[in-house]
Formats: C-alpha cells, sequence, structure tokens
C-alpha cells in the first residue's frame, strides 16, 4: 500500500481516538506493529482486510482507498397533482396493470419543463382542468436499478374548465370519507397523510430484500 493510503489510515484513526494497538486487535493482529508497518505504507493489505478496517473505523471501504463515491445518479422525475375541491379530491382510476386502481393524476416531467409546468400539463391532459398556482407539497422517492424515482407532489385548489377522462383511466370527484371503500393505490392513505400534512414533507419507499417499506419525514 502506499503512503498516502497509510496516512488515511492514521488520520482515520487518530480522528477516531483510537490507538494503534486497539486498531490492530479489531483487525485480529496481535500487536500494533502491523498497524504502524500500514501507516508508514510498508505493508501490503487484501481486500477482505481493508473492508474489517473500513468496520472498525466505521467508514466507507471508498473513503480508506481513496475512491471518491459518485454524488450523481440516474433519476426519473415525476409529478402527481392532488386537486382538492372542498372536502372532494379528484381521483383516476388507473387501468395500467403496474399501478392499477384509484390515483392522483400526474406522470414525467418533459426536458427543458419546469416541476410547476409539468404538473399544470399532466393535470390538463389526464383531467380536462387548467389548475393555477398549485403548490409544492412533498415529495416521493423510491429506488430504481442504479438510481431512483422522484415524485414532486402538488395541491390544487384552484381550477377551470370541463372534466374529462384520459386513457390513463376514468376521473372522477371524492369526498375523503370515500376512501376507504375504494380500491385506492398501494399506500394512497399514506401519500395523501403527507401531502396534507404542514409537519411532513416526504414519502420515501425502502427495499429490504423483496419488501417494499414506507417512511414518511
Amino acid at each position: 500500500m502506499s503512503r498516502a493510503f497509510g496516512a488515511r489510515i492514521k488520520t482515520l484513526r487518530s480522528s477516531r481516538g483510537l490507538t494503534q494497538q486497539e486498531l490492530a486487535t479489531a483487525l485480529g493482529y496481535a500487536d500494533k506493529s502491523m498497524i504502524a508497518h500500514i501507516e508508514n505504507g510498508d505493508n501490503e493489505m487484501t481486500l477482505d482486510k481493508v473492508a474489517l478496517l473500513a468496520r472498525a473505523l466505521g467508514v466507507d471501504a471508498n473513503d480508506i482507498l481513496g475512491i471518491e463515491t459518485p454524488r450523481t445518479e440516474r433519476v426519473e422525475l415525476t409529478v402527481l397533482v392532488l386537486i382538492e375541491n372542498g372536502n372532494q379530491i379528484l381521483l383516476q382510476n388507473r387501468v395500467k396493470k403496474d399501478w392499477r386502481g384509484y390515483a392522483l393524476p400526474g406522470g414525467h416531467v418533459e426536458a427543458g419543463e419546469s416541476f410547476v409546468e409539468a404538473a399544470i400539463r399532466e393535470a390538463k391532459e389526464e383531467t380536462g382542468l387548467g389548475i393555477k398556482n398549485p403548490r409544492l407539497v412533498g415529495v416521493k422517492q423510491f429506488p430504481i436499478p442504479n438510481g431512483r424515482y422522484v415524485v414532486f407532489l402538488f395541491k390544487a385548489t384552484e381550477f377551470a374548465g370541463e372534466l374529462r377522462s384520459s386513457e390513463e383511466g376514468a376521473v372522477e370527484w371524492a369526498e375523503y370519507e370515500r376512501l376507504s371503500g375504494l380500491q385506492t393505490v398501494d399506500d394512497f392513505v399514506d401519500l395523501l397523510h403527507v401531502m396534507n400534512s404542514d409537519s411532513l414533507s416526504e414519502f420515501q419507499y425502502t427495499v429490504d430484500g423483496e419488501d417494499w417499506n414506507v417512511s414518511l419525514h
């Protein structure tokens, strides 16, 4: 390993208040001389030892190896719009197999389009209504291969035009108290809770094996 590698180990160890002997013990070495050699850049380490070292120091292995973690990722940008008329909200009975049931109108953000413009356009395309002054009230996200899917959540109480359905599904007004009797998409009540809350702003799916778990922030 290089001297730069050794210097990183020494800095990380010192910042955590560990002695060379304490770190050596955590790695299964009998005495601190091996750590001294590593910090001087005189000793090679296998990847499994690097992983143990990272755990002992509470850092990512890439930090030890000097590999910069990418700060960019693949992202799909979309919007959902909660159109509210007093105690009623506008629902879309989606027909697509991947997300079937009553949901909110919305869709993908087009290239060069602002998020507000996307919300207004999608509402018009899928409901026939021209919404005014949509407010950003939260964000939804979940992981996708090599990135994440982000949904900007908007709410609108001002609108004009004639209600009409689209190929995405039939639209209809429904009172809040009726929602429990409708076949809504998964976790719809939690999503509305975020959009109508003054203390929440994020709906997040985390994945643990085959289980998708909801976290509200």
